[in-house]
């Protein structure tokens, strides 16, 4: 990899804080949304990442989540606690345990997605500006590099 000069340095932590600042107003935005549903920021991120149509394993939704499965135990316990899934044995693979949403938490899934909808930055940008946003995100955040 080529050395960055100070220019392209500078650029770099421009993006990042601006990054920062985006991710930090989206928690603000929407910090009376989670306080109305009596969430955590880290239970919203776990509802957001449960798909309605796709029900996670555990340990797939720790990947998700990027954290140990001791902490998905912590949230899903509190997500249960809350009605908002249940947790079921795997048929496919008895050792694991599925996270499904319940009906409560399907709608609180939609609350908190439509919220993301109108309040977030990023619903305020039109269609075109978001999928280049989507574009530029998903090749800053892949793994794979092609240099």
């Amino acid at each position: 990899m080529a050395e960055r000069t100070g220019v392209e340095e500078s650029l770099v932590y421009e993006v990042l804080d601006l990054v920062f600042t985006m991710a930090d107003q989206t928690n603000a935005l929407l910090a009376d949304t989670l306080g109305d549903l009596e969430l955590t920021a880290v239970q919203a991120k776990a509802l957001w990442k449960i798909e309605p149509s796709a029900s996670p394993t555990m340990r797939q939704l720790a990947a998700s989540l990027h954290c140990d499965p001791s902490t998905v135990t912590f949230i899903a316990d509190r997500l249960q606690d809350k009605g908002l899934i249940t947790r079921e044995i795997d048929p496919a693979n008895r050792r694991a345990k599925i996270v499904t949403l319940t009906e409560l938490g399907l709608t609180t899934r939609h609350q908190l997605a439509a919220a993301m909808v109108t309040r977030s930055h990023v619903g305020r940008l039109g269609p075109a500006e978001q999928r280049q946003l989507k574009r530029l995100l998903t090749r800053a955040v892949s793994t794979h590099t092609t240099e």
